[in-house]
């Protein structure tokens, strides 16, 4: 059934936060919007999302086109709406966790920003869109926060060395930055190897925070060697070969998820590196899936324990999860436009969704409503669409005249009279 003059306070509460960034026709189609991605589709796109609305497509490509929005100004009422209850807000000691992802374009390389380049879904090189993004994380909780549009190097002119090119490093950066602006309450900055350059070290150490992140195994790191006793410059084989002969008996371990990790830790640099660190050798797989035993990790907070690192570190999956729930229940990769400008839009209203679902959670809005306790995110959507479609036929039985509309296309009369009489 189509989405019809449907009125669900508990959604509408919500949405009612962003009335000001839209005029109220445009504020009509982005609640639609909304209303519209509670609903399950096999492939969204604006075709199948106008087929559940009162509105006509060219006023849903307008909106994502053409109307004057601003989504950074949305994305940031968003977090700010978050912030100002305390069940949604982001508590103490929770983590920034930043990472890329990649969304799979193989028929849609006239796509801005499509390239075959890694994807880190798929952990190999495909034809994607890249988004680099940052996530609050603590515990079981995980909170998207912003989205950065990634075009590959190629599509500038000047490739490189373009004054508008960013590299996923830059927007790194800006993500560390709009977090310290929207005074997000984290303790450390969390990243994969990949991100861990000693450009961007030392760029958060500037900013007064502490990191956690792993190196790869062909970084540099300086080691008091038990033999020489010179301070020497060791690759991660060469480093692990040295602590199993002469450090074993120094190992800690630490224990996280009913798994134990021997850490042997030590204070040191990276090569090309100029902040301080403490290094962690961590002798265990972080999970069933992870095929490496040996992990580095490296922090600037020299007095970090070797109890906490791990457990810190590890929350950095929560981005991850993000990810994935953004994709399997609010469609974040399924947009089917070609700019910059039309896909920042619409990654950036998935997050409001996800956020709209968590507040709801949090809130426990449907504790009253419902005779069963949702418990996932996909759960909490089936049940607001089931509140939609009641309001939905609830409008319909009250409006004669829009219900004959509706069901013009209904020939038999007989038909008619006996559902309605049911």
């Amino acid at each position: 059934m189509n989405i019809l003059h449907t009125n669900v306070s508990v959604i509408n509460k919500f949405l009612n936060d962003f009335k000001e960034h839209f005029s109220n026709k445009q504020f009509s189609v982005f609640q639609m919007f909304v209303y519209a991605c509670l609903k399950d589709y096999k492939r969204l796109n604006l075709s199948s999302l106008v087929k559940q609305l009162p509105i006509d497509y060219q006023a849903l490509q307008y909106f994502f086109s053409d109307a004057k929005w601003d989504y950074h100004a949305l994305n940031n009422k968003r977090i700010n709406t978050l912030k100002k209850q305390r069940t949604t807000g982001f508590t103490k000691n929770g983590v920034l966790a930043i990472d890329d992802t990649g969304s799979v374009k193989p028929y849609a390389k006239k796509t801005e920003g499509v390239a075959y380049q890694h994807c880190s879904v798929l952990k190999k090189e495909a034809y994607c869109n890249v988004a680099v993004a940052s996530c609050f994380v603590k515990d079981s909780k995980h909170i998207p926060l912003s989205f950065k549009f990634y075009k590959p190097q190629d599509e500038f002119r000047l490739g490189k060395y373009d004054p508008e090119f960013r590299s996923k490093l830059d927007f790194a950066r800006e993500l560390l930055d709009e977090a310290i602006e929207q005074k997000i309450d984290f303790s450390y900055v969390v990243f994969d190897s990949w991100y861990s350059s000693a450009g961007f070290i030392e760029f958060i150490a500037r900013k007064n925070r502490k990191f956690i992140t792993e190196i790869k195994a062909n970084r540099k790191i300086l080691f008091k060697h038990p033999v020489s006793r010179k301070a020497v410059w060791l690759q991660q084989d060469e480093l692990v070969k040295l602590i199993q002969i002469y450090f074993r008996h120094k190992t800690r371990f630490a224990h996280y998820k009913d798994v134990s990790f021997p850490i042997y830790s030590f204070q040191t640099r990276l090569k090309n590196c100029s902040v301080p660190i403490k290094a962690f050798v961590v002798f265990n797989n972080f999970s069933e899936d992870d095929d490496k035993k040996i992990h580095i990790l490296i922090t600037n907070d020299l007095t970090l324990s070797y109890k906490k690192t791990v457990g810190v570190y590890m929350q950095r999956w929560g981005i991850e999860r993000t990810f994935q729930e953004l994709k399997d229940t609010f469609y974040f990769d399924h947009y089917q436009v070609r700019h910059k400008e039309k896909i920042m839009r619409y990654w950036m209203l998935c997050p409001l969704v996800f956020s709209l679902i968590y507040w709801i959670k949090l809130n426990g809005c449907l504790t009253k409503v419902l005779n069963y306790s949702p418990s996932t995110f996909n759960d909490y959507k089936l049940a607001l669409y089931k509140l939609i479609q009641f309001s939905s036929f609830a409008y319909l039985s009250k409006n004669t005249q829009e219900s004959m509309t509706y069901f013009g296309d209904i020939k038999s009369q007989c038909f008619k009279d006996t559902c309605s009489c049911q």
